[in-house]
């Protein structure tokens, strides 16, 4: 009995250790690979930042170099200056010191000049630039009032259809005498007057809401010519206009477009329009005589 319990009985665990040590190597070569990926990427963000710090450090650099380089030139422009003025070969007569003052203030002028140019290369490039601009609204503009007018056309009865024809876009005008302002401002840019009636002529584009046409009427007034302009307005281009109103376009810059307003309403003349000549029962007489209240009638 005693030698059965002693003996006992032994287990091999050899498998389950060779297991633990397969699971542990496994383990340690995930957590190695995970720090080297880890370490990877750190090592290129501090890659890029020091590519970041070299670009910045070479503009600052750059810019601290020329400043030196501009700063020198000044030296030694200076220094031979001085050296030229106390050589004996220098004569100082009046003739001679007035040469050399021409001579700075012509190289001041050169570069005001060289300035002036790059202003006005800059400013050309954005005239053609906004002109390119007014085109394309034009052409766009000339799409949409051919539709609108076939539409118009096509709703109407036929005893209106050749009058809507004739009808222009109010839009589209002011985009052309935009077109037109934009090519005088380009050759005389500080005229104010045209100036202002460019954008005069941009605010009313921008608030122009449903479809206006007009018809024009040119009269001459006092020896000179002016146009009257009727304006229908059709917030349902199926329709005849709900809105009849009047005015008159001078053609010139300083002379804003005259509003008159509908058949009944009165209107008051800016003095600029009395000062050029003309009189308010000028503009009656055309109100009344030239404004096409009767068109649709």
């Amino acid at each position: 009995m005693s030698d059965r319990i002693s003996r006992g009985k032994e287990n091999d665990y050899t498998p389950v250790n060779q297991y633990i040590d397969e699971q542990s190597r496994l383990r340690r070569a995930r957590s190695f690979w995970l720090n080297a990926r880890s370490w990877a990427l750190i090592l290129v963000a501090v890659g890029l930042l020091a590519v970041l710090l070299a670009w910045a450090y070479s503009l600052i650099k750059k810019h601290y170099i020329l400043n030196q380089i501009t700063n020198v030139q000044e030296r030694v422009i200076e220094d031979e200056t001085r050296k030229a003025l106390n050589s004996k070969q220098f004569s100082k007569t009046p003739e001679a010191m007035d040469n050399i003052r021409k001579g700075v203030e012509g190289e001041a002028e050169r570069q005001d000049l060289v300035k002036k140019l790059k202003k006005e290369k800059l400013d050309n490039a954005k005239l053609e630039k906004e002109k390119q601009e007014l085109e394309q609204q034009i052409n766009s503009e000339k799409e949409n009032t051919l539709s609108a007018q076939k539409q118009l056309k096509e709703n109407l009865s036929k005893e209106y259809e050749d009058k809507i024809g004739a009808l222009q876009s109010e839009k589209l005008d002011l985009l052309n005498e935009q077109k037109q302002l934009r090519e005088k401002l380009k050759n005389n840019p500080g005229d104010t007057a045209l100036q202002k009636k460019f954008e005069e002529n941009k605010k009313k584009g921008k608030t122009q809401g449903n479809l206006r046409l007009f018809e024009a009427e040119y009269i001459n007034v006092n020896g000179n010519q002016i146009t009257v302009k009727t304006r229908f307005h059709f917030p349902d281009p199926t329709k005849k206009p709900t809105k009849i109103e009047c005015y008159i376009y001078f053609g010139i810059p300083s002379l804003s477009d005259l509003e008159m307003g509908t058949e009944k309403d009165n209107f008051t003349v800016p003095e600029a329009h009395l000062t050029a000549g003309y009189t308010k029962k000028d503009f009656l007489k055309a109100k009344k005589e030239n404004c096409k209240w009767n068109y649709f009638n």
